[in-house]
């Protein structure tokens, strides 16, 4: 597989949330590509979002401590840092910088037509058309009796009538079978 369809598919699995699927498609990719020190530092940015048990399988291929000389963050991971809190629109110009800079990418063209959606949404919410749900009673208002989490819990928790024991037969047994799911018995 080519090295940037290898990076894309890390990607998509980074923004999926599966982290050790990332991890081995970018693995792919420094084995093609061992000099890329962008994609070395993308790798090690996901490799920090695993927790300590992720990582008990996994052979640790790159130093435990970080590397001095971090290269300059992409327009791209820029982009992610303003979706990840909530800019979308700051998001959407970081992308739209970086698919200049890459037209073919398809990764890059699909996240920003995802992050215009989100920081041009299409209308308000309709509050009107939800559900209208009845109004609560006041704490206060009396007893009742039982609420609905007693009756729901006694209905739980009944006994089951006695049922008669199965036929040996088989056609006997699937008659009364057929004849307990039309009268929904047990």
């Amino acid at each position: 597989m080519a090295p940037d369809e290898l990076e894309q598919k890390a990607e998509r699995a980074v923004r999926r949330g599966e982290l050790l699927v990332a991890l081995e498609h970018f693995e792919a990719y420094l084995a093609q590509q061992p000099d890329d020190e962008r994609i070395r530092a993308r790798m090690e940015s996901v490799r920090t979002l695993l927790q300590p048990s992720e990582l008990v399988s996994r052979r640790r291929t790159e130093p435990e401590e970080p590397q001095t000389g971090a290269p300059p963050q992409s327009d791209a991971e820029v982009g992610e840092l303003h979706a990840g809190t909530g800019r979308f629109a700051e998001a959407a110009e970081a992308y739209e910088r970086a698919v200049a800079g890459d037209p073919q990418n398809d990764l890059l063209r699909e996240r920003l037509e995802e992050l215009r959606s989100l920081a041009n949404p299409i209308g308000k919410a309709d509050l009107d058309a939800g559900e209208k749900l009845e109004p609560v009673p006041a704490a206060n208002s009396g007893p009742k009796g039982p609420g609905r989490s007693a009756r729901a819990h006694a209905a739980s928790f009944a006994p089951l009538p006695p049922a008669r024991p199965l036929p040996r037969e088989p056609e006997a047994l699937l008659e009364e079978l057929l004849q307990r799911v039309r009268t929904g018995r047990r």
